[in-house]
Parts: C-alpha cells; structure tokens; sequence
C-alpha cells in the first residue's frame, strides 16, 4: 500500500501545488526553530509565552499535542536530532541549511540551557 507524503496530503486537502506548500512548510519550521532559539522573553518560555501569539489557535493547540504526543512516545537527549540527521543521509545532505543559523541569536536562556546539558547538570 502506497502512503502519501504529508506535504501531498496537504497540497490536496488545500487545492494547492505541492510546491508552495512545501515552501510554506519549509519557512514556518525555520522561522519556529529561529523563533525559539533566539526567544528571550520573561522566562524564556517560548512555546509558553509567545508560540501562542504566533500562530493561530488550531495550530497551538496541534503544536502542543505534538509535543506531549512526542514526549510520551520518544527518549530524546541532546544530540538526538544529529542521530536522526545522520541517518537520513548524513552532513552533505543537510550542509545546505546549516548557513540559515549563522546570523540567529541564541538567547541566553537557550545558552545556559545547552551548557548545563553539555555539563550532564
């Protein structure tokens, strides 16, 4: 039985190219990834405190159930997602996004929050 993509099924609920709604797609999760990463805000809580303002409520909401669904379900520790992206075809495949992180500012939160994982606190 053949599945199709996310991005197909999306294109075909929405009547649109497949292609603009990669793009889409594509720009949101980097402007969330750079949005958290730079989040500076009271507690530095950016799904808490500003996720919410950025996207509309459906959206929230799915983000969350994601995340709880996500939480539940997997074991995940800093250098996961390198596992992950070195299974799927390893730093040639992904050195073509690598440059959109070089001018975000991480926040001082995400900083110390990195350090003290890097630490084993």
């Amino acid at each position: 039985m053949s599945r199709q993509t996310l991005t197909a099924d999306v294109a075909q609920y929405l009547s649109l190219e497949e292609e603009l709604v990669v793009s889409v797609i594509d720009e949101f999760l980097l402007r969330l990834h750079r949005g958290a990463v730079e989040y500076e805000g009271l507690n530095g809580d950016y799904i808490g405190e500003q996720l919410s303002w950025d996207i509309a409520p459906q959206g929230y909401y799915h983000v969350l159930g994601f995340l709880e669904w996500f939480a539940t379900c997997y074991s995940w520790n800093p250098g996961t997602a390198n596992e992950y992206l070195g299974r799927m075809g390893g730093a040639t495949r992904w050195a073509p996004f690598r440059h959109q992180r070089d001018s975000w500012t991480e926040s001082a939160d995400y900083k110390r929050i990195r350090a003290s994982r890097r630490l084993g606190e």
